[in-house]
């Protein structure tokens, strides 16, 4: 007995290594093709060379899509000019104690984790609290779109690119399949701007009748408001995240 509380408590504290001699998944999608019921947590992924890595994964929130974490920064971290880069600039952050309040995934890792099976989407969530339920409480302040249409996300495009999103929430606005204009350069970390909607994306384009002038959303915050959950105080996190449905 006093040999299985011990296993037990090292798996309380340790991140999961979900592999066998046969596959290393790449994904937290591709560990739920082989835990068919795992719990919310950090896993062990690698990469497509082999190498591990250390990540959160989110089987819970929004069934059938799983999310694997690539970033999770406060508000305090994300206005420091060290860490409001593009994702193609390569800062790691938390390799060996993921933390929501200051992880980033190596550049490589994240392009290795949107190239894997199952790998669809990308999503920006505003506070997720994996201490707290399944860790999304609603879908207030949160955007998902498909990967294929912004190939912009994890390489900078320098200019504003139109997105087509499944699903954007910004103070309890929404708006399903409608056009929101991503931007990002070599100082500014990917991010919406609803202020060029209009110029930008034409028609079917979300826009925010109380945003404030060029206001930014789900990254780079530069102008903000405090209502937007994500930038409501300087320990409030933006997480970003690459998934997919499970089809099992």
């Amino acid at each position: 007995m006093a040999k299985l509380s011990y296993l037990l408590v090292i798996v309380a504290i340790a991140p999961f290594v979900a592999s066998t001699s046969h596959h290393k998944p790449k994904s937290c999608v591709e560990i739920k093709e082989y835990m068919p019921t795992p719990e919310n947590g950090y896993f062990i992924l690698y990469d497509a060379n082999g190498n591990s890595f250390e990540t959160y994964c989110d089987f819970e929130s929004e069934p059938p899509f799983v999310w694997t974490l690539i970033e999770s920064l406060t508000l305090e971290h994300s206005q420091k000019s060290l860490y409001r880069k593009p994702f193609d600039v390569n800062i790691p952050l938390g390799e060996c104690n993921a933390t929501f309040e200051l992880f980033r995934l190596p550049s490589t890792k994240m392009t290795s984790v949107l190239s894997s099976y199952g790998s669809t989407h990308f999503r920006s969530t505003c506070n997720f609290n994996p201490n707290v339920g399944t860790g999304l409480i609603d879908r207030r302040d949160y955007i998902r779109f498909p990967a294929c249409s912004n190939p912009y996300v994890l390489v900078r495009y320098s200019t504003y690119y139109c997105t087509t999103v499944d699903y954007i929430n910004l103070r309890g606005h929404s708006c399903r399949k409608c056009k929101v204009p991503f931007y990002s350069n070599a100082g500014i970390h990917v991010a919406v701007d609803l202020s060029s909607a209009s110029s930008y994306c034409g028609s079917n384009s979300f826009t925010l009748a109380d945003a404030a002038y060029s206001e930014d959303f789900f990254g780079h915050y530069g102008h903000l408001r405090p209502t937007f959950s994500c930038a409501s105080n300087a320990n409030a996190t933006t997480n970003w995240w690459i998934g997919g449905i499970y089809m099992g």
